[in-house]
């Protein structure tokens, strides 16, 4: 027999219908037969569950749960199952992948320490990890330093909510008062100057003085540059 392009093109065509027949079949009549021999379940709906419980449920209807994501959660519960997929009541069949994802509950922030720090360096540490710097409260301390924190409302190492907020107080300085040098001034400048830095003139002796005029202060207890509180008493020794 002798082969032409039409009679070429004929057969080709007949060939491609025949395949596209079978097509047809396989999808309309052997793949539902197919599928038809697997079981199908109705997924169950396991959000707000606890993970556990949610795993043996799904694991009864037949499904097959994959390692669950977490996720940090303000309102969920820790250990909750927030979503799921496939969702609540879909027609899947035995042995189907089912992905959650579990609650981790609030985040948490460990507090970093911000003794001895600046405010401005602690502000900033406190972003660094997600937290806010509150109200700064200024008091006296003869431990720290002036413009120095000297404590810190929660403490350091406790654990707290994302964007919490730690208040601090700052070092005013020593709240002593340095004792002013009195040798050489009358004892009413002395008086006058002790006065103005919230001192007071306590015992005055009176000593003669060959070198001195008299009610010139000659000796001072406590001496110049003493840290003494405010109102404390200064005992000075006074030319006769």
């Amino acid at each position: 027999m002798t082969w032409t392009w039409k009679k070429i093109g004929v057969v080709m065509g007949a060939g491609l219908v025949s395949l596209f027949l079978i097509g047809v079949v396989a999808d309309q009549l052997l793949l539902p037969w197919i599928v038809s021999m697997t079981n199908t379940f109705t997924v169950p709906s396991v959000i707000g569950k606890n993970v556990n419980v949610a795993k043996q449920m799904l694991s009864d209807a037949g499904l097959v749960v994959m390692e669950p994501r977490e996720q940090h959660s303000t309102t969920i519960p820790k250990g909750t199952v927030m979503s799921q997929l496939p969702y609540a009541n879909a027609t899947v069949k035995e042995g189907r992948r089912i992905y959650l994802t579990i609650s981790q509950g609030i985040e948490t922030i460990r507090v970093p320490s911000l003794y001895g720090m600046t405010v401005r360096d602690a502000r900033l540490m406190l972003m660094r990890v997600g937290l806010q710097l509150g109200n700064a409260t200024y008091e006296p301390s003869d431990v720290i330093a002036v413009d120095r924190i000297a404590a810190q409302g929660i403490p350091a190492g406790a654990e707290i909510p994302s964007d919490g907020i730690i208040s601090v107080v700052v070092s005013r300085g020593s709240s002593g008062v340095r004792v002013p040098s009195l040798v050489g001034l009358s004892l009413e400048e002395a008086q006058a100057l002790l006065l103005d830095v919230g001192l007071t003139v306590g015992t005055i002796t009176y000593k003669d003085s060959g070198a001195f005029d008299a009610d010139v202060v000659l000796a001072q207890d406590p001496p110049t540059d003493t840290a003494v509180e405010q109102g404390a008493s200064i005992q000075i020794v006074v030319a006769r």
